[in-house]
């Protein structure tokens, strides 16, 4: 790539980031969000609810020329817009590294934006929207039947189709947690876990099959119990789970991309 190249790319990566920190606030519970506010509502102060301005709308470019205080009531904006944008550059970066420019690269991201979305709404909200929880399926199932996303050489020794590789990781995500949650309906007789949270488990269990569903649940188990442990103040009655399940899927993401888990058993 030449430098043109390379600073539309950064630009078009941080503004992704940039779309994915609005819709994280404007997809709150409390905001009564309406699907036309995606692509219609101006952008605005959550402070004063002046509209912001259209260079203040670049991304890191904005937050830095009004000096991280919103032009109009002063007020500090929040460091999570530009740290969001800077993710999703570096994000963007490190997939065109690994894949290339290409479709794999392409569903990879997309993946990723959904389920960062989802844990910050799951994390501040406790929300998991369905339309955003069922298109992790939906991107999962293509991406594996399509393109391979997650399907190994080790999965022809059980002669399973792209297709049955998905299909069950979602059968076999949901039905744990389920399972897990009538169990403890049946003697609490409350819910311990929300239905958002079979679904988003299903939806990443279709993107790394049937054979993942353990160690994810295993990894995001054990961040959700560090971080009660340093946290408690903060969550009297519950978790969110959905934010831990895809933090564990991101690390069981890296730990298999960089060939961590031989290195681990062999410990």
């Amino acid at each position: 790539m030449n430098i043109i190249q390379l600073v539309l790319l950064c630009f078009f990566f941080l503004s992704v980031g940039s779309f994915a920190s609005t819709l994280i606030i404007r997809l709150s519970p409390s905001n009564n969000f309406k699907i036309l506010n995606v692509i219609y509502s101006r952008s605005n102060c959550i402070s004063c609810k002046k509209k912001i301005g259209f260079f203040n709308l670049i991304p890191i470019v904005g937050y830095l020329i009004q000096l991280g205080k919103c032009e109009y009531c002063k007020l500090a904006i929040s460091k999570f817009y530009p740290l969001t944008e800077v993710v999703f550059c570096l994000t963007g970066f490190f997939l065109i590294t690994e894949y290339g420019f290409s479709e794999y690269s392409l569903i990879m991201f997309l993946i990723f934006l959904v389920l960062y979305i989802l844990f910050f709404l799951d994390f501040k909200y406790f929300y998991l929207p369905l339309p955003l929880n069922l298109s992790i399926f939906l991107m999962g199932f293509l991406g594996n039947v399509f393109f391979s996303l997650a399907i190994d050489d080790s999965l022809l020794i059980f002669k399973v189709t792209p297709v049955t590789f998905s299909i069950l990781g979602f059968i076999f995500g949901y039905m744990f947690l389920f399972s897990i949650n009538f169990i403890f309906k049946t003697f609490k007789k409350i819910d311990g876990i929300g239905g958002g949270d079979f679904i988003l488990f299903g939806g990443i269990g279709s993107i790394f099959g049937p054979f993942a569903i353990w160690p994810i649940i295993f990894l995001a188990s054990s961040l959700g119990i560090l971080y009660y442990v340093f946290f408690e103040k903060n969550y009297k009655k519950e978790l969110p789970l959905g934010s831990f399940i895809i933090l564990g899927s991101i690390v069981f993401f890296l730990l298999k991309k960089f060939e961590l888990f031989n290195y681990i058993l062999v410990l």
